[in-house]
């Protein structure tokens, strides 16, 4: 008798197992955070694992499946969370990427992958009003002048040059000018509107990137011989 309440609680405690593994993953698949919903699945992988194991005849390719399936998943959490942290980022490419507030980390090191970087020496023209633009450039200088219509209007760097060209597929829209020089990153046109195309959160997030950045100069832009009363 004694013998068989112990097989009947051994048997109860293995269901439990299992019906916690049960309410981890029905839980997982219930909350939206991507994140969470793989850590809690693979919780439930180990209790079934464990089930499955630790039974009076142990199911050892049951035991390997869920192990499977809880590697997997391990990677993907892995994946995610270099995807949204700033790990193993430089100095350097952490404070370029705050000016991508939009971006996520993973997008950035992917967007990162087709920039390239030039000295720009004072005077340096980056666009001519009517003349074709080939690449969004973000520019790191202390006075950056836009003129258009014969009218100058300066703007502080670091900021965006070409985002207009980018989003309509025109010609540049103004003149832009470095008085004193800087340090210029270009990303090329044609490959930035592939890696839109491939993937809709990238797109999403580089329109809100430039919607921000466009009205940042609009609101802080006015022309150099109406600057004294504007600040007024």
């Amino acid at each position: 008798m004694t013998e068989l309440f112990a097989q009947l609680n051994m048997g109860t405690g293995s269901v439990t197992i299992l019906l916690v593994g049960l309410v981890f993953k029905l839980t997982g698949f219930a909350v939206r955070d991507e994140m969470l919903l793989r850590v809690l699945v693979v919780c439930g992988f180990i209790c079934d694992a464990a089930y499955y194991y630790f039974r009076a005849d142990p199911i050892i390719p049951s035991v390997l499946s869920n192990l499977a399936l809880l590697s997997i998943n391990v990677i993907l959490i892995s994946a995610i969370a270099l995807e949204r942290t700033r790990w193993r980022m430089s100095a350097e490419d952490r404070e370029t990427f705050a000016l991508f507030p939009t971006l996520t980390p993973g997008q950035f090191r992917r967007l990162k992958k087709i920039i390239t970087a030039e000295a720009a020496p004072a005077g340096a023209v980056l666009t001519r009003e009517g003349a074709p633009v080939d690449d969004l450039m973000l520019v790191f200088a202390p006075t950056i002048t836009i003129t258009k219509a014969g009218e100058s209007f300066p703007i502080n760097g670091p900021a965006f040059v070409g985002e207009i060209a980018f989003l309509t597929g025109n010609t540049s829209s103004a003149d832009v000018t470095l008085p004193e020089g800087g340090t210029v990153l270009r990303v090329d046109s044609a490959a930035l509107r592939q890696r839109m195309a491939r993937s809709p959160a990238f797109n999403n997030a580089m329109i809100a990137l430039f919607g921000a950045e466009l009205a940042r100069k609009v609101a802080n832009s006015v022309p150099m011989d109406r600057a004294p009363s504007a600040s007024g």
